[in-house]
């Protein structure tokens, strides 16, 4: 699968198996059928973390993924900020892939920068499971391009993608130029959080109609929901990728059903320009690490 080129849409699995510790009462179930709808109607990009519901994220997909052929999906999962010293982060990489119940992680994340690690140290413990063959690609997550840049002079193997926080409202990666150098050095760029417009003092993240009139007017003119609109606006640019999280089948056939039209250059500079609340940092992650 890591030859093969990303859907534009992936599927995220935060709260998959509960929040920062597992639900005993979760529905499983539920989260694996999801998975599968969503494998099986094209989306081929799986995002979680070692975090998610303290590892039960990553066992639920263990068990999607006994359904399907492992080479059809690609797997991507994150190490913590408190597991990046050498010896932590190989034992979390072998401890996420049997949870996973695979042999290999398509695509391994540093889920947050650790200042008190040396990305240095960092680099030499992800060169060691590229190696290993564990791992087949490095990203990281709620970076800037100077921590980017750092990476890459200590991995043997560029960064792959990097993940922040990007929708409407939440403009840093735009404003820092992020989108922009990952688009002219061959790294894709992840948004995470693309539906959920949530800032301090939002009262309605999901903007149902009348939250903002510009959302309802384009979408009444392509005869889409505010949320199908949201999300175009992000998928329909070069390079950008995004990871959204539901276990709700009719969601996510929604987000699929943007692939089914095209927002005008008019329409989306409108979005782009006039949207009239953004924020120039990260919206629910407002440290934008820069490790020097």
């Amino acid at each position: 699968m890591s030859d093969k080129e990303l859907s534009k849409i992936g599927l995220g699995t935060w709260k998959m198996g509960g929040e920062i510790n597992a639900n005993p009462n979760n529905d499983d179930n539920k989260d694996i059928e999801a998975i599968l709808y969503a494998i099986n109607n094209g989306i081929n990009h799986i995002d979680t973390s070692e975090s998610y519901a303290d590892g039960k994220s990553e066992e639920i997909i263990g068990e999607a993924l006994k359904k399907i052929k492992r080479e059809d999906v690609f797997i991507s999962t994150k190490v913590r900020e408190w597991n990046l010293a050498y010896n932590n982060i190989i034992k979390s990489c072998h401890d996420s892939l049997r949870r996973l119940q695979v042999d290999y992680i398509d695509l391994y994340y540093i889920h947050k920068q650790n200042p008190n690690v040396s990305i240095k140290e960092i680099c030499k413990g992800l060169n060691y499971l590229l190696d290993e063959g564990v791992i087949h690609y490095v990203g990281l997550s709620n970076v800037g391009i100077q921590t980017i840049k750092k990476y890459n002079k200590y991995l043997k193997q560029k960064v792959f993608a990097v993940q922040n926080q990007y929708n409407l409202v939440c403009r840093e990666s735009q404003k820092k130029k992020v989108i922009d150098y990952c688009r002219k050095n061959n790294i894709k760029f992840i948004s995470w959080r693309p539906i959920m417009l949530s800032y301090p003092g939002a009262k309605e993240p999901f903007y149902p109609t009348g939250t903002f009139p510009i959302l309802d007017n384009i979408a009444r003119k392509y005869n889409k929901s505010n949320i199908q609109i949201a999300v175009k606006w992000l998928t329909q640019q070069s390079n950008i990728y995004i990871v959204f999280k539901s276990n709700n089948i009719s969601h996510i056939k929604e987000i699929l059903n943007t692939e089914n039209f095209e927002l005008t250059k008019d329409d989306w500079e409108i979005l782009n320009k006039d949207f009239p609340v953004k924020f120039n940092k990260g919206c629910t992650a407002n440290e934008f690490f820069e490790i020097s």
